[in-house]
């Protein structure tokens, strides 16, 4: 199975972002533009689905809500992130 999109909203610095992902996905920008916390999400999502693995970790890791919300999040303060995947089937 492959994240084939993700869609964040109130996660670290993005108030909304929404990214198709295709087979090999690239990256890139200047410094402070996001691209860790973009990578974060991820890692975020696959701490919850993990073997032993939990919301209530993955959130306790990157020591709580606070920590993940975004700064602009005043009038809608959740936090989500939704992600379509596709299974990934190799062709020979």
């Amino acid at each position: 199975m492959r994240i084939s999109r993700i869609k964040l909203v109130n996660w670290k610095n993005f108030k909304e972002a929404d990214v198709e992902l295709k087979h090999r996905a690239f990256i890139v920008g200047p410094n402070a533009s996001g691209k860790s916390n973009f990578l974060d999400a991820i890692r975020f999502l696959r701490d919850i689905v993990r073997q032993g693995g939990s919301l209530q970790e993955a959130v306790r890791i990157r020591d709580g809500v606070s920590k993940i919300r975004c700064v602009a999040a005043r009038r809608n303060s959740d936090i989500t992130i939704r992600s379509r995947n596709n299974e990934y089937r190799r062709h020979t």
